[in-house]
């Protein structure tokens, strides 16, 4: 498993080895700009679908980089934490508003 390269501004997608403890900029072959490291699980829009792009786009720059993120986190009395069933990643801007409120707190910081 590894990492999706992702371009936002190219809308290009590569996929890369895991490489842990090494330089993780990678920059965009079209324009120059470092990429953004996505989960594997990620699967790219068209280039030509913008409306899916820009939920990418928004997606990321709120802190969702295609993660596992939970639908619903339970602590028990003894401070346990259990977590269960994988929410869906949004496919249109509208549902990404909600998902991003809703699972605020499962972002990246």
């Amino acid at each position: 498993m590894g990492y999706k390269s992702v371009c936002i501004e190219c809308r290009k997608s590569l996929n890369r080895p895991l490489d842990i403890g090494f330089n993780r900029l990678y920059p965009c072959s079209e324009c120059g700009k470092p990429m953004t490291l996505l989960s594997h699980r990620f699967r790219p829009p068209k280039k030509t679908d913008d409306k899916k792009w820009e939920t990418v786009k928004y997606l990321i720059e709120n802190g969702f980089h295609f993660d596992h993120v939970y639908q619903k986190i339970e602590t028990n009395s003894n401070g346990v934490t259990s977590y269960q069933n994988y929410a869906t990643y949004p496919e249109n801007i509208r549902d990404a508003k909600k998902f991003v409120e809703k699972y605020k707190e499962q972002a990246r910081k």
